[in-house]
């Protein structure tokens, strides 16, 4: 009879063991968790940010300046000034961790507004203001693109959207 005893004492004990080892493995893997956090893209930066919003700014006002006055002459000075910004924040984004897609978009940027140069130097005035039309949406969708990844990354969202929206 003392048997018979023993063997639901031993069954309810190594129950209890179990049930605290599985405590102690889930509070282990709580603690652990959080800190195992992979980032595949860099952080927001606000250099980039109001860089690219500055180019943006400035391109906007040189394309009202086309379409309200078509006969208005090449400016070189335009493309100079976006061109050495674009060239500074695509250093800048090489020098981050982790800022591919950036770099990407920001080349990207440099080569629409280099084939827009070379149409609105080839161009005999007045300007086709359709033609500065689709530039000007070209080259906005692009600048949307670079801003909505960094407004992104700026609020610490999971998937930040991706290259091709």
């Amino acid at each position: 009879m003392h048997q018979l005893a023993l063997k639901p004492r031993l069954i309810v004990e190594k129950s209890a063991k179990r049930q605290a080892a599985l405590l102690w493995i889930t509070a282990l893997i709580v603690l652990l968790l959080p800190g195992c956090r992979v980032r595949l893209i860099g952080d927001y930066d606000d250099t980039i940010d109001k860089g690219i919003t500055d180019v943006q700014q400035k391109a906007e006002l040189y394309f009202a300046k086309l379409q309200s006055a078509p006969g208005t002459p090449y400016d070189e000075t335009v493309y100079e000034d976006i061109d050495s910004r674009l060239a500074v924040l695509k250093s800048r984004a090489s020098s981050l961790e982790k800022y591919p897609i950036i770099i990407q978009q920001i080349g990207n940027l440099q080569s629409q507004f280099d084939t827009f140069q070379k149409l609105d130097k080839s161009t005999v005035r007045p300007i086709n203001p359709v033609i500065v039309k689709d530039a000007e949406s070209a080259i906005s969708v692009s600048v949307e693109s670079i801003l909505k990844l960094e407004l992104a990354l700026k609020r610490g969202v999971a998937n930040p959207p991706s290259i091709n929206k």
